[in-house]
């Protein structure tokens, strides 16, 4: 009896552990079909895609950038092929004997302990570049061809800027700080401004490659697609002009735009720099620019911003129009100069204009009419309209250091200073003075709403962009009014600007406003010194020369804005050189 319970209790374990192994068998093969499922079924997109990789090397290969052209189609940015001396190290186990053999043959001027290091964890089966190749050295090489077999000669492209004077509209490409940016992209001005439109799709090469990552052949290619062309406003033959008109001198810069349509004809600025130079990986002259302190990559012409001068003066005389403070009769008597309590402000001329309407106010530059003016203005309605008619304005055309310049009201002093406003900051404000600040293209866009009565085309660079209006109309009878006055500046015999008729009467007739951007307060006794105005002044504290004029005078199309630093007299420098840029605008009919 024992031994049968003995044998029972065992079949009774041995059934129980079979079960256990039985379920588990289960169990496990069910987790076995599972991932057999995922593996196969869920996933297969996914490993199937690895396991090509595994066999087979995609190679991006870079689009070319879109070409950027001048009104006219002529070529400002395009793309250039150069030549590089690669080596492949699978090709010959003695590759550093080669490489010291091209050194010493063509004179490469290599450093071999740095190449060599580099080279030590790289690809053998991918090309490694060693040196640029001019075309001399690329014949030298060719007659020696059979000295080498791990070293090549490789075509790649460039960008290519053939006009020093449009780098600063232009600008240039560079390496990204993006790693995923796997080529050059737009690092300043339009080539970063419009980099989608003008980059293009990288294309790629796939390649079957074995265990070790040698390509065994090629499969397919995907051609890369170049990027979009870029047309602008800018008309080349004016920009070549204008960039000569500008003193070697002085910094300064000139802008001209057409006031029916908002193109940007031309802008030029001084000092200017060559671009190419980034595109060639100089870095000695790269270096040199960059720490030049006349500043060069600056775009003085969109970027620099300036107290306008007496240019400003049309925007407190429209406001005074507009407010009923003043009208085209009222008179004003300058004697020199006009006080708040025992402060005077003074007139550029010192024996004054004596009785001054409006239209002399503008035609002589009369400082004391805007004093008396400015007693009765409002800052806050003056910040108001100057930001309808084109000031204190950011404009995004693609450019780099896009800024909005500064006409002042209370509550900017308040938020940045801290401080009140005084009644004497209303009166250097509206001549252009004080916290004014404005750039070139600002005060060119500022006559092209003058002009145009209040409502005018914003301005642009990419002639295939709409023209957009901005501003508000203003009364017809105050553009009249203002537009005899900046005609009277320069046609009528007491103009600031009359003397234009006498260097060049065969010009086309313009009309427009001097102005004298004060860059130092002069004291009161050095006002009273009739020694100070022949002493010598450094360069530094001389007034910036400004002019804005339109031409032609009954019908105008084009406005030019100049600046001349530390230039002096508005319509003894900036004056005739807009005037010479306007005829020559005129005579293209641009």
């Amino acid at each position: 009896m024992e031994k049968n319970k003995t044998s029972q209790d065992s079949i009774k374990i041995l059934n129980r552990r079979s079960f256990i192994i039985i379920i588990l068998g289960i169990f496990f093969s069910f987790v076995v079909a599972v991932r057999l499922f995922s593996l196969q079924i869920l996933n297969f997109g996914f490993y199937k895609k690895k396991s090509v990789e595994n066999k087979v090397s995609v190679k991006a290969t870079p689009p070319l950038r879109g070409d950027i052209y001048d009104s006219n189609k002529n070529l400002l940015a395009g793309n250039t092929s150069f030549y590089e001396f690669v080596i492949y190290k699978n090709l010959n186990k003695n590759y550093l004997k080669e490489i010291k053999k091209i050194n010493s043959l063509i004179g490469l001027n290599l450093n071999i302990d740095e190449i060599y290091k580099k080279l030590e964890k790289f690809n053998p089966y991918s090309a490694y570049t060693i040196s640029k190749a001019s075309w001399d050295q690329i014949v030298e090489f060719e007659k020696n061809k059979f000295l080498f077999t791990s070293i090549k000669i490789i075509e790649s492209k460039k960008r290519f800027y053939p006009y020093k004077n449009l780098s600063q509209i232009i600008g240039y490409v560079g390496s990204s700080s993006d790693s995923s940016y796997l080529y050059p992209k737009g690092i300043f001005h339009i080539e970063k401004g419009y980099e989608k439109h003008l980059k293009g799709s990288p294309g790629k090469i796939f390649n079957e490659v074995n265990s070790k990552g040698k390509i065994v052949r090629e499969i397919s290619i995907e051609n890369p697609i170049k990027g979009k062309d870029l047309h602008l406003t800018i008309n080349l033959e004016l920009q070549n002009y204008s960039q000569s008109l500008l003193p070697i001198s002085n910094k300064g810069s000139i802008v001209i735009i057409n006031r029916l349509d908002g193109s940007i004809l031309s802008m030029n600025s001084n000092p200017t720099f060559d671009a190419q130079i980034f595109e060639d990986k100089d870095n000695d002259k790269i270096n040199e620019l960059l720490n030049d302190s006349s500043k060069p990559l600056f775009n003085r012409a969109f970027s620099g911003f300036y107290p306008p001068g007496s240019v400003f003066k049309p925007i407190p005389a429209l406001l005074g129009l507009q407010k009923n403070l003043i009208n085209e009769t009222t008179e004003v008597v300058c004697k020199g100069h006009s006080s708040i309590n025992d402060r005077n402000y003074y007139c550029w001329k010192k024996k004054g204009h004596g009785r001054v309407n409006l239209k002399k106010a503008i035609r002589e530059s009369c400082d004391v009419y805007f004093y008396e003016l400015a007693k009765k203005t409002n800052i806050n309605d003056l910040a108001n309209l100057a930001t309808n008619l084109g000031l204190n304005q950011k404009y995004n055309l693609g450019l780099s250091n896009a800024q909005k310049g500064l006409v002042p009201d209370k509550k900017w002093k308040r938020a940045f200073l801290d401080e009140g406003w005084y009644l004497g900051e209303t009166l250097i404000t509206c001549i252009g003075q004080g916290y004014n600040l404005t750039s070139p293209l600002q005060l060119a866009n500022l006559y092209s709403a003058l002009l145009n009565g209040g409502k005018y085309p914003q301005p642009r660079i990419n002639k295939n962009s709409e023209i957009e209006y901005l501003g508000k109309p203003f009364e017809n009878n105050f553009q009249k009014i203002l537009i005899d006055s900046l005609k009277a500046a320069v046609q009528e015999p007491t103009g600031t600007a009359f003397k234009l008729n006498n260097l060049h009467p065969d010009f086309v007739k313009i009309g427009g406003k001097t102005g004298t951007s004060q860059v130092v307060r002069i004291k009161e006794e050095e006002r009273e010194d009739d020694l100070y105005k022949t002493k010598e002044i450094e360069d530094r504290f001389k007034d910036h020369s400004v002019f804005v004029g339109y031409a032609p005078l009954d019908n105008p199309k084009y406005i030019a804005s100049v600046i001349i630093e530390n230039g002096g007299s508005g319509s003894a420098v900036a004056a005739p050189i807009a005037h010479k840029a306007l005829n020559f605008a005129h005579s293209l009919n641009v």
